[in-house]
């Protein structure tokens, strides 16, 4: 290590891994459990509003990504960021409809994250996925939200550590009301971990005459994510909101155990790379 040659600009250099994460990617590493994985898989196929927060390195936008392939295979997508992170080229690969917009906030940006998110509400029903939520866009994002503007998943990454301060995050900081982030279906929290990353909390978001607040479906015990009992005890409201019409709560457990068994079995069997996960997700798709 030697001195810089000059005090003048600098750049930051920030290498990413060869291949795109699955879900039963990070639950083969250990990132986190196949039930709380599969919590997650059905809240995404079943358009839930999901924020993944964390500290800076904690792995946000890994897992960020591993959930756009628990989308369903039909569903158009589109992807807002200002540094291409995201597995969108993976994704295409797989013939997911996915259309990233690159964003900026300088004098030559094509398109401000306000005006993409705009943009991507006209285009109609789909997933949206922001890349971090940061800025002025949380406005517009969190009203389409609470008007129900959007039929799919919505999912973006933030800085946060639980659901308190995502909350705080986003009232205080960004500006949103209150009313609006009550939109918000769940947090997940990661945390660097010893040596790696996990997922640390799920948490569902409550709306109340007094407020918002979280109740935990999953939180560390021991160093291990388990569940908090909620979702067992029939008592999540996110798991009530996920069932179909001619679904019970009881039909949505089973849903969740049937999903942890094939995360399970596709990380026990090493098949976690896009390609297998693909296939296996059409085949469960079509054995449905």
């Amino acid at each position: 290590m030697t001195t810089p040659a000059s005090d003048g600009l600098a750049f930051a250099f920030r290498r990413h891994g060869g291949g795109a994460w699955t879900l039963p990617g990070l639950v083969a590493n250990e990132t986190v459990p196949p039930d709380a994985a599969a919590l997650l898989s059905v809240a995404v196929e079943r358009a839930a509003a999901g924020l993944v927060a964390g500290t800076r390195g904690a792995g946000k936008t890994t897992a960020l990504g591993a959930l756009l392939w628990e989308l369903p295979a039909a569903t158009r997508t589109v992807v807002i960021e200002d540094t291409p992170e995201l597995p969108v080229r993976a994704l295409q690969r797989r013939d997911r409809d996915v259309q990233a917009l690159r964003v900026g906030t300088g004098d030559e940006a094509v398109l401000s994250p306000t005006a993409a998110l705009r943009t991507a509400l006209r285009l109609g029903e789909g997933a949206l996925v922001v890349g971090e939520v940061r800025g002025a866009e949380a406005a517009t994002l969190y009203e389409a939200m609470r008007v129900g503007a959007h039929g799919s998943a919505v999912l973006g990454t933030i800085h946060g550590d639980g659901g308190d301060a995502v909350c705080e995050r986003v009232v205080s900081d960004l500006g949103v009301p209150e009313s609006s982030f009550g939109a918000t279906d769940l947090v997940v929290t990661l945390s660097v971990e010893g040596d790696g990353r996990r997922v640390s909390r799920i948490e569902e978001v409550r709306t109340t005459g007094d407020g918002t607040r979280f109740e935990p479906l999953y939180e560390l015990a021991d160093g291990r994510l388990e569940g908090t009992g909620t979702v067992a005890r029939g008592n999540s409201a996110l798991v009530a909101a996920l069932a179909r019409s001619d679904e019970s709560y009881a039909d949505l457990l089973t849903t969740l155990d049937e999903r942890e068994a094939h995360l399970r079995e596709l990380a026990s069997a090493d098949r976690t790379r896009p390609a297998d996960v693909a296939a296996a997700y059409e085949r469960r798709s079509v054995d449905r």
